[in-house]
């Protein structure tokens, strides 16, 4: 199988939104709204935490707010130069920033966004466990949503423990499916054409 006819080709695994449960968009708003829009959006590994800030980012432009976003990897103890500017300079109540890795930061970086960043409407983080601010929402996972994920993108429900064997970690698994796709033998046509006759 070519890799751009497959099911679970990055590009079809991204336009996959993240699938809020047990409240609605309004009323996950609201709560950003009454915790002053600082908190925090938490969960392991491939819970969708990327995923939901980026759609709460566009829903909070959506709404008038000017959406300022930095993604921090692995190791990036602090903000580059570039993500110092997009946090730091000329910050106003229209502000909102998105930061994504936020456990990545060394405590004395971390301390620094949060008071250089007061200025802002808003800083809205992704981590992994609870603590740095108050907890907007906690991505979980399910083998009921990734087969819902699978469904969406055309293919079969995954093996029931496919979720488990990945630790929750739904990039991971949707991975695997793409390699299990990978390795199928491309279909050949059952009419394929027949020599002429002499």
């Amino acid at each position: 199988m070519l890799a751009r006819d497959n099911p679970f080709a990055v590009q079809r695994v991204l336009e996959i939104r993240y699938r809020l449960s047990g409240l609605t968009w309004e009323e996950l708003l609201e709560r950003l709204a009454a915790l002053r829009f600082r908190a925090a959006l938490v969960g392991p590994h491939g819970h969708g935490k990327t995923t939901l800030l980026e759609d709460l980012g566009n829903r909070l432009a959506a709404q008038g707010f000017r959406v300022r976003a930095v993604t921090l990897h692995e190791g990036d103890r602090r903000l580059d130069a570039a993500g110092r500017r997009a946090f730091f300079h000329g910050l106003a109540a229209s502000d909102v920033l998105l930061l994504d890795g936020a456990e990545q930061l060394a405590r004395l970086a971390w301390m620094e966004v949060r008071a250089r960043t007061r200025a802002a409407g808003g800083l809205v983080i992704t981590c992994h466990r609870p603590g740095l601010l108050p907890t907007l929402y906690e991505c979980r996972t399910t083998p009921e949503l990734l087969a819902g994920i699978v469904r969406d993108l055309g293919e079969e429900p995954p093996p029931k423990d496919l979720l488990a064997r990945h630790g929750g970690n739904v990039r991971n698994a949707l991975r695997e499916m793409y390699d299990t796709c990978a390795d199928r033998p491309a279909l050949r046509s059952l009419a394929s054409p027949q020599p002429l006759p002499e």
